[in-house]
């Protein structure tokens, strides 16, 4: 038996292996054009299979959960459960398994994930905690030509080389903004989280360029609050902003529904009723939203879809025989999906 094995030629045409297996067992899931130069490879090196019956294996893609301790935005947020749902109900239309990981902001991602590499077909990285200073983890990982592609999910900072899907957050928080402002509200007041995202850098453009649009530049138009992302700290800084303010503003708008949520529950704790008093909006429609009273008018993101969407387009590599690198030689793709508004109790006429 020849030692060359398939992992080898995966390596040595810079494919995954799991490419290199749909070849040589003549199943889909390779362009023909690939398909052919892994089985001149194969013979040029005089491959021959492993004579050892094994279990049918059907490709695996991971699904990366990127944390970063001094932001746990996905950890405060159920967000990417309903990103996960979708990736795992694409995926097993497809024929792909899925493997969860978790991916530590500072660490070495290759040591991180040496145990699994040699098996993906493809990565989707959850990318909600990833800022821009920390921005060259990623590129790094993302530049090795580790033979299987990679998208990344909720964070467009990388869509000059990387394929890329997520919300449209300046669009979706400009619509928020413009929501209210048509209901009557003319101060509003901004819960801007601490700790910054990309996500929440797009949506406070999007806040400032509604204001801008239909209330002009005026400072006394928004008022902005800075509180923790956490559903306490939220609260606490909340409550402590209540205690030195005088007037309250029309509504507050938080950079998503936990930020939201503790506002409702901050105001109510003080004895300041919604939407009667002040109107509150949240971003991203996940379930705390109906489990307040009044339950929170927000902006729905289509997260199954981002999961959904995802997978569609690393299948699409996978099948075109693409890896990371070789993906960016016919065009990266940045994905956006559009939002709404769903109403509810929260938000009131002025």
């Amino acid at each position: 038996m020849s030692e060359i094995t398939a992992k080898e030629i995966a390596r040595i045409l810079g494919i995954s292996p799991a490419s290199v297996s749909f070849a040589l067992n003549g199943k889909p899931g390779v362009s023909e054009a690939t398909r052919a130069k892994i089985k001149q490879l194969a013979q040029e090196l005089g491959y021959t299979p492993a004579k050892v019956v094994r279990p049918q294996e059907n490709p695996m893609i991971c699904f990366l959960i990127y944390t970063d301790e001094k932001v746990a935005i996905a950890q405060e947020s159920t967000f990417y459960t309903f990103v996960l749902k979708g990736v795992e109900a694409a995926a097993k239309e497809l024929g792909y398994r899925v493997m969860i990981r978790y991916l530590e902001a500072g660490a070495d991602f290759f040591r991180q994930l040496e145990d699994v590499l040699p098996d993906l077909a493809g990565v989707i990285l959850l990318g909600t905690d990833i800022t821009t200073p920390r921005k060259g983890e990623i590129t790094s990982f993302a530049g090795k030509n580790v033979g299987f592609p990679m998208v990344i999910v909720d964070n467009f900072i990388f869509s000059a080389y990387v394929d890329c899907v997520g919300n449209d957050n300046l669009y979706g928080a400009k619509s928020a903004i413009s929501y209210l402002i048509d209901r009557g509200h003319r101060r509003i007041g901004y819960l801007r989280a601490n700790q910054r995202i990309t996500n929440f850098d797009d949506r406070e453009a999007g806040i400032r360029m509604a204001i801008a649009e239909h209330l002009g530049n005026g400072p006394q138009m928004l008022e902005t609050i800075g509180v923790s992302v956490s559903a306490e700290g939220a609260y606490r800084d909340v409550c402590r902003w209540l205690e030195r303010t005088s007037h309250l503003p029309d509504a507050l708008f938080g950079e998503n529904d936990v930020i939201a949520a503790a506002a409702i529950r901050a105001l109510k704790m003080k004895g300041i009723r919604v939407p009667e008093d002040i109107s509150v909006m949240g971003f991203d429609d996940i379930p705390v939203c109906e489990m307040v009273e009044p339950t929170i008018t927000t902006v729905h993101s289509f997260k199954e879809s981002l999961g959904r969407e995802a997978v569609g387009l690393l299948h699409r590599r996978i099948l075109a025989g693409q890896s990371g690198e070789t993906a960016r030689d016919s065009g990266v793709i940045k994905l956006s999906l559009s939002t709404r508004i769903v109403e509810r109790q929260s938000v009131a006429d002025k």
